[in-house]
């Protein structure tokens, strides 16, 4: 696994997450409910990050993400 993005903001990462899925790449999203649960913005270690579970599809994950930030 390998750690493709990290943001406070949660629906970035759903989008980012979705957007991949769609593309066939398997992810997870880890910390995701961190912030949530406490109400308050945290210290990067609780930061939602999203994942891609193969490494080998790291770099297609990247390059996905790009096209959809810079059409």
């Amino acid at each position: 696994m390998k750690m493709i993005f990290k943001s406070h903001q949660s629906e970035k990462v759903g989008l980012y997450q979705s957007i991949l899925e769609s593309a066939g790449i398997p992810t997870t999203v880890r910390n995701e409910f961190v912030n949530a649960a406490s109400g308050t913005w945290l210290a990067d270690p609780d930061t939602p990050e999203l994942w891609t579970l193969n490494d080998e599809d790291y770099e297609r994950a990247l390059a996905e993400l790009r096209v959809h930030e810079h059409p």
